[in-house]
């Protein structure tokens, strides 16, 4: 009879659970947990779309906000003149900057189904758009799944009147089984019936009071983030309010398919053009000596023939010697020159004139002879500019002492340079047109075909592109990566080169705009046209709208 008591304790604790498991299981699933759950905490929206004109309206109290945008680029559309008809009721909007229109209307503290009309006039445009409004009824209960209060004994208020209901049916129940079970027990077992009784009383209790409990618990958590803010969908996609849509730059473009040249990337270099650049090398060996205006600097532009620097020739002892002998050589017959020139002017008549003019030519020829070799001893040589453009390399200092064929300065014209590019498939080079390159930073560099080489150079073909007006400033040396177009042809549909963004797993993704403030991530097939486009070749539909400007943004959104 001892077990009898115990067993109808936890027949009463079975009972007081499948009392409040079914009611409060309800509770626990009434809420979905899904990108629905995110709407339900969005103010009212209305959404009405034109193949001109996107609009988009939120209820803040009697407060109605319209954004309205170009349908195909998402560009704000200021400026307009914009009214709603209601009921044959027409109401006029206050524009408040940047696309956004408000009207102050004291209908909508009215819930139900309102049949909007818009009226919409703007430079260039006008359009009427039927919209319909729907207002829920605010009764106060939570719209995310009407979870149970958590009940405790400092709050007897915390329960419906249904749970007291089942409350009572089920204590009474299952009191009248305590006292059935005591009354069978012997006497000297009574007081394990009250024990028995208790029990009861105490599982009845625990069920009433837990069971509600977790049906509050189980509840699903509201959706994280605020409305206002941008956020990501457990599907995928992300939501992005008009105002941060505003604040970022946010543009579309209307997908069109096309066709393009195909093109193929290789690495390349900027190189000086060979005919606006030149060398200044050492004639001879000597010693460097400043020019007129001093050494020139690395950067410093000099005009063609300018003289860059003097130098003085090094000559040995032993030649030094021998070309001072040589002087004194020439000095003794200069002067013996001299005196036979002016004896023979003194006999002119006497004599013939041949013989004069032979000795007077005589003496100015020694005279050249003797300058020219007094030059190799003291003089010294001008190092002048081949080309003008601005000095890229110096090697030059003021003392130093070089040899023949040093190189002292290079000088090229940074308005005509090229780009070298070498190509591992020389067929590819039969085909070429055109192309443009993309330096490290996102230059975009225009690029007119030259030619390629005829010769392969350690198992590549170097090929050369004339860098054309309009370029970015570029640097010799720099390295490129060069785009180039061919004479075949190829159908996508083509969009700027920062519409394509790399997802999480490296695949190369674009985001589509599904609704006025909801983008999904599409997965595409595309490749580089040229410096600034990108031609997509599989994944897009036409006339999706493809985010153009800030896609890597909406990339980074949690």
């Amino acid at each position: 009879m001892k077990r009898i008591g115990q067993v109808a304790a936890v027949l009463a604790m079975v009972l007081a659970q499948l009392l409040f498991a079914s009611d409060g299981h309800a509770h626990a699933e009434a809420a979905p947990a899904t990108a629905s759950a995110a709407a339900a905490v969005l103010e009212p929206r209305v959404e009405v779309a034109s193949s001109d004109v996107e609009l988009l309206g939120i209820v803040e109290g009697t407060r109605l906000t319209v954004y309205i945008d170009h349908f195909a680029t998402n560009v704000p559309i200021d400026g307009a003149k914009l009214s709603v008809e209601r009921n044959g009721e027409s109401f006029d909007a206050q524009p408040a900057g940047d696309g956004a229109y408000r009207f102050e209307l004291p209908w909508l503290a009215t819930p139900g189904a309102h049949a909007l009309l818009f009226t919409l006039v703007a430079p260039g445009l006008s359009d009427l758009l039927t919209a319909t409004l729907e207002l829920p009824a605010t009764d106060g209960f939570s719209r995310a799944g009407d979870a149970l209060p958590r009940f405790d004994l400092l709050s007897w208020s915390g329960l419906p009147g249904r749970y007291w209901i089942a409350a009572g049916l089920g204590g009474a129940a299952l009191l009248a089984f305590a006292l059935v079970a005591g009354s069978v027990l012997r006497r000297r077992r009574r007081g394990q019936g009250r024990l028995g009784a208790l029990l009861l009383l105490a599982a009845c209790a625990a069920g009433w009071v837990e069971r509600p409990a977790q049906a509050h618990e189980s509840a699903p958590a509201p959706v994280a983030g605020s409305p206002k803010q941008p956020s990501r969908l457990p599907d995928g996609s992300v939501f992005v309010p008009m105002p941060a849509q505003r604040a970022i730059g946010l543009r579309t473009r209307v997908a069109e398919s096309s066709t393009v040249p195909r093109s193929f990337e290789l690495a390349g270099t900027v190189i000086a053009d060979p005919a606006a650049s030149g060398l200044v090398q050492a004639p001879v060996s000597g010693r460097i000596e400043p020019g007129p205006s001093g050494l020139p600097l690395a950067g410093q532009r000099v005009a063609r023939g300018a003289v860059l620097a003097w130098l003085v020739p090094t000559v040995g002892v032993v030649e030094r010697s021998s070309r001072q002998a040589d002087l004194a050589d020439l000095d003794a017959r200069i002067e013996i020159a001299r005196a036979r020139s002016e004896r023979y002017e003194q006999l002119a008549g006497s004599i013939p004139q041949r013989d004069i003019d032979a000795a007077r030519t005589e003496a100015g020829a020694l005279v050249q002879r003797r300058s020219a070799m007094a030059a190799g001893l003291s003089g010294r040589i001008a190092l002048v500019a081949p080309v003008s453009g601005v000095v890229s390399t110096t090697n030059a200092a003021s003392g130093q002492v070089v040899d023949a064929r040093d190189l002292l300065f290079r000088i090229i014209d940074p308005s005509r340079l090229m780009v070298e590019a070498l190509g591992y498939d020389a067929s590819l080079a039969a085909g070429v047109t055109g192309g443009s390159a993309l330096a490290a930073d996102g230059r975009a560099v225009p690029l007119a075909w030259v030619g390629a080489a005829g010769q392969l150079r350690e198992q590549v073909l170097p090929m050369l592109f004339r860098v054309g007006a309009g370029a970015p400033p570029l640097v010799v040396g720099e390295r490129l990566r060069v785009i180039a177009a061919t004479r075949t042809t190829r159908t996508g549909v083509v969009l700027p080169a920062e519409s394509l963004v790399r997802a999480a797993n490296g695949e190369s993704v674009v985001w589509v705009q599904a609704s006025a403030e909801r983008f999904l991530p599409t997965r595409v097939t595309a490749q580089a046209l040229d410096a600034g486009r990108v031609v997509v070749t599989a994944g897009l539909q036409p006339e999706q709208r493809v985010v153009t400007a800030s896609a890597s943004l909406l990339a980074q959104i949690r």
